[in-house]
């Protein structure tokens, strides 16, 4: 540590940094320590450094935080697959962040997290890649992060995905005809009439030329023609003449990106449990690892693996709600287990009444920011919490979801 200190004090950022400390000292007649200076320093470099040369972050960054980082981002993405492990203003804020928080973990420097129960109710998918990215840490440098090191690691992997779903731009397609240009060039005009920014018509060709076009980066063929080979890319067949029926067709695609799973397909019937009498953490889970097995969805690790997520950090969110799930997929398939019960238990000191049991399925392709997002809405959602509870049947429930 110390000779990093040595190296942002020559940076420009360290006098305004002490500066700012002075203030705050004589305001709050605290006195700060020179690490805390440095951090406040390191912080103000990290405003500027995207726009700097390598040679110029690396004053700041050393290559033993970038191997850590590219560790993490690896574990996130390996259990995830949130697609920002090459996010380099991410890199760099991790970069930033975990520096000086490996330091003060190994020196029991301990802070509290003021927003931990805001980000956990509020971004439950960017703080599960926080929980992730707190077990690489461990693995990689044998130094275990709390729930409120773990709760700022989270904001980081928030902002990313939020920057990942601006990113994502308009869907890209190719317009293929029999033969000749007219067909083609009919329906480009159609798509980008009516379609506008949200399409990119990358452009149309003959159908005995498809073979030959570079594919890369179209999204899906909207094609006038039955077409036969596998392109490895989603076909649209359309009439000649659009009409209603083929827009909406091409339009559904786009909105659905063809690829998310239905959401109501993750919950089933056999596999929701209502105003269930079981009265503590230990028997609702073993209630529910036992259906499992029973069904022969996972098999005798499963229920341990619960426990080794609970041990990081409980998986109860408030209002009533826990989401456990395994530390590291362990189905065939993705699906949540519903259990509501009669009474509320006590789940790690709060209190729940609704279970969400999140099975994920292992080397998942699957987009889960969707189901995220709906566990989310219970967790802040009071209302929806109450219509569960109130559920007698499983069409009860999938209509409170549906709503």
């Amino acid at each position: 540590m110390h000779s990093d200190i040595e190296e942002i004090k020559q940076q420009k950022e360290y006098q305004v940094a002490t500066e700012i400390a002075a203030d705050v000292e004589n305001y709050y007649h605290v006195k700060f320590p020179q690490q805390e200076i440095a951090y406040i320093a390191m912080h103000l470099l990290g405003t500027k450094l995207l726009s700097q040369t390598k040679s110029q972050v690396d004053h700041v960054i050393n290559d033993e935080i970038l191997h850590l980082v590219h560790f993490v981002l690896e574990k996130i993405e390996e259990q995830l697959e949130l697609g920002i492990q090459n996010d380099q203003e991410l890199i760099l804020g991790l970069s930033l962040h975990l520096k000086p928080a490996v330091n003060r973990i190994k020196f029991g420097m301990n802070i509290r997290n003021p927003m931990l129960q805001d980000i956990k109710n509020n971004y439950p998918l960017a703080y599960e890649a926080g929980i992730i990215a707190g077990i690489a840490v461990k693995e990689y440098t044998g130094i275990e992060m709390d729930e409120n090191e773990i709760g700022y690691l989270a904001l980081h992997f928030g902002a990313a995905i939020e920057r990942k779903k601006l990113q994502s731009g308009p869907k890209r397609c190719l317009v293929v005809c029999a033969s000749g240009l007219g067909t083609a060039q009919l329906i480009f005009y159609r798509l980008k009439s009516y379609f506008g920014h949200n399409l990119e018509v990358v452009g149309t060709t003959e159908y005995y030329k498809l073979n030959q076009m570079n594919l890369n980066g179209i999204d899906f063929i909207v094609s006038s023609i039955p077409i036969q080979e596998s392109f490895h890319i989603p076909v649209i067949e359309v009439n000649a003449v659009l009409k209603e029926q083929d827009l909406k067709s091409i339009e559904k695609f786009i909105v659905n990106q063809n690829t998310r799973q239905p959401i109501l397909s993750y919950f089933h019937k056999d596999l929701t449990f209502l105003k269930e009498k079981l009265a503590t953490q230990e028997k609702a889970l073993e209630f529910l690892n036992d259906v499992l097995l029973d069904k022969g969805l996972v098999d005798d690790t499963f229920l341990e693996a619960i426990y080794e997520r609970e041990k990081v950090a409980p998986t109860a969110f408030g209002n009533l709600v826990a989401i456990p799930h395994p530390i590291t997929p362990k189905t065939k398939k993705t699906f949540v287990v519903v259990c509501t019960l009669v009474k509320p238990i006590i789940w790690s000191e709060t209190p729940v009444q609704i279970i969400f049991l999140l099975c994920v399925k292992k080397d998942s392709q699957e987009d889960l920011q969707e189901m995220y997002d709906l566990l989310g809405k219970f967790i802040e959602n009071k209302a929806m919490v109450q219509n569960i509870l109130k559920a007698k049947t499983y069409e009860d429930f999938i209509h409170v979801i549906r709503e």
